[in-house]
């Protein structure tokens, strides 16, 4: 070996030691970080119970199960070989591959039958959301058969959705909102409106697919006609809905209709909404710069209007619904001011420094726990409270992921990249202690009418 060769090895050892130091120095540096998370993750956030108030019983899913196999069936006679051929230029779902969905559905819930008066409410409606949407698969393999074959066209299916559209608009007209109080009406007809408005979206979608409306570069009537089937059957599930809860809120002596409560309270919410967010400030000042507040990430996050948000609810006769949405976001907005001064984590501008430890995130999470539990320990009878609650321990859950993550990742992030990430984290638990702390404010607002 020469002398060059021998210094070449001796720095490339030397490269790899100090590599190695390097790699070392930082799993050393951050075994502090790696007890705290651990420590997080063991923290028990509270629970809250099945929280759904729409109740589908073992003969409703029954029957939607029924009507499944009933259209896989036909669908078989019609491509009896199983080859389901679509024209070459569909873009979008292959009507094969939906059928083989729906089959694939049917198959796992016969399997199932027995249980299903064993499954929890919200499982039941799980299934129930399933099954509806398979219907949509089967009905499309019947349908394009249909087309081909000329035993249907176009102007049928058009004319078809046009009676779903009344059929639609005659079960929202019979809403009548019957509650024992308003916080009921809020909680279980905002579910009942939800699932209402998921058939008015497939409504809506095909009716684009049939007209070609919209950017749609496809127009093909078989997809209208698996968006109605599916809009159909929730239409009926629907009905069913709001004969039960009407059943359980007039046990109660001082049900009913609250519609007109339901409108006053979505627009105060609005109005609350609106003056609490002109007062926050959504920049703060880090080293003389001029930077986004976390403040303003929770406002694009959660509070800038959208097309699901409480006035488009409101505006499509969804009063329920219009409600529970107004509920969250006031929440939210009442959270704004305690992250008026801390530094958003994604600015994209100005590079601002963090040293959030782990300690810090299981502080956090620590805190948020405590909020949460005593806020389900004073108020968690109320219904619209459980459905505040609902959303946060379903924050709970998304962060103890966002832990597993850190730990799994807990060497490959740079010092700053690293406290970056832990202090998202801290501030997304800080946020849930902030939302549960605003609750009883937001409930004020809901039963003003009240006072």
């Amino acid at each position: 070996m020469n002398r060059r060769t021998a210094l070449g090895w001796l720095g490339a050892g030397t490269a790899a030691v100090g590599l190695g130091g390097y790699h070392q120095r930082r799993r050393i540096g951050r075994w502090s970080d790696r007890n705290a998370l651990h420590g997080a993750q063991e923290i028990e956030h509270p629970t809250v119970s099945d929280a759904t108030s729409l109740r589908p019983t073992e003969s409703h899913l029954i029957d939607a199960l029924e009507e499944l196999a009933e259209r896989v069936e036909a669908a078989r006679e019609r491509w009896p070989d199983g080859e389901i051929e679509a024209d070459e230029d569909e873009l979008m779902a292959h009507s094969g591959r939906q059928f083989e969905r729906a089959d694939a559905t049917l198959e796992e819930y016969e399997a199932q039958r027995g249980s299903f008066g064993e499954f929890s409410a919200a499982e039941r409606l799980d299934v129930l959301g399933d099954l509806r949407g398979a219907l949509g698969g089967a009905e499309q393999a019947i349908t394009l058969a249909a087309l081909q074959r000329g035993e249907r066209d176009r102007d049928d299916i058009s004319a078809d959705l046009e009676a779903l559209r009344e059929e639609y608009e005659a079960v929202l007209e019979g809403l009548s909102y019957v509650a024992p109080n308003l916080s009921w009406a809020a909680t279980a007809y905002g579910e009942l409106d939800e699932w209402l408005d998921t058939a008015r979206g497939s409504i809506r979608m095909a009716e684009r697919y049939v007209h070609g409306e919209g950017n749609l570069d496809t127009v093909e009537p078989q997809y209208s006609a698996a968006r109605a089937a599916s809009a159909r059957a929730r239409l009926d599930d629907a009905v069913r809905f709001q004969d039960s809860l009407e059943a359980s809120a007039r046990e109660e002596a001082s049900a009913g209709s609250l519609e007109s409560d339901l409108e006053d309270a979505s627009e105060r919410l609005e109005e609350r909404t609106e003056t609490v967010i002109e007062n926050v400030e959504f920049e703060t000042e880090d080293g003389g710069d001029e930077i986004d507040a976390h403040a303003y990430r929770i406002y694009i996050s959660h509070l800038l209007e959208r097309h699901d948000g409480p006035t488009d609810a409101f505006e499509k006769g969804l009063p329920a619904l219009a409600v529970r949405r107004a509920v969250e976001r006031h929440a939210y907005a009442l959270s704004l001011p305690a992250f008026e001064d801390i530094p958003s984590t994604s600015e994209p501008d100005v590079t601002v420094e963090f040293d959030t430890t782990g300690d810090a995130v299981r502080d956090a999470k620590a805190r948020a726990s405590s909020a949460l539990e005593d806020r389900i320990r004073a108020d968690g009878d109320d219904q619209l409270v459980q459905h505040l609650c609902a959303m946060l321990v379903d924050r709970f859950e998304r962060q103890d992921r966002r832990l597993e993550r850190h730990l799994e990742a807990i060497n490959e992030e740079s010092a700053s990249d690293w406290a970056r990430q832990l202090e998202q984290t801290r501030l997304r638990y800080l946020e849930i202690e902030e939302l549960a702390t605003a609750i009883p404010d937001v409930m004020a607002v809901v039963t003003e009418i009240d006072d």
